[in-house]
């Protein structure tokens, strides 16, 4: 079944010129997924300012496990890591394509 939702940019739902909201579909919708998941269980907010490399990559671990979790996403292929101060998810779809989700 394809992945549909609503698109959403700066927290607000983004609109058409005549006022309708504009749907996100595909792997698209998979991102925005995981972007919303991140931000939504906290991980964003315990990655601010944490130094410890230890906590930093149990945090990216527990992505890793949510975005796996997720049946649209291949099994064994998410990957996180920090990348200066933005926060890198990789995986594989199970329809074969990449998604990249920056935080």
């Amino acid at each position: 079944m394809p992945s549909i939702d609503l698109l959403i940019e700066n927290d607000d739902i983004v609109l058409s010129s005549i006022g309708e909201p504009l749907l996100v579909e595909g792997v698209n919708c998979v991102a925005q997924d995981i972007r919303h998941m991140i931000i939504e269980k906290g991980y964003a907010w315990r990655m601010i300012g944490e130094r410890n490399p230890v906590k930093i990559a149990a945090i990216c671990k527990e992505i890793e496990i949510e975005m796996e979790n997720d049946e649209r996403i291949y099994p064994g292929t998410a990957d996180v890591y920090l990348d200066g101060e933005s926060l890198i998810c990789e995986a594989q779809t199970i329809a074969g394509e990449k998604i990249t989700v920056i935080v």
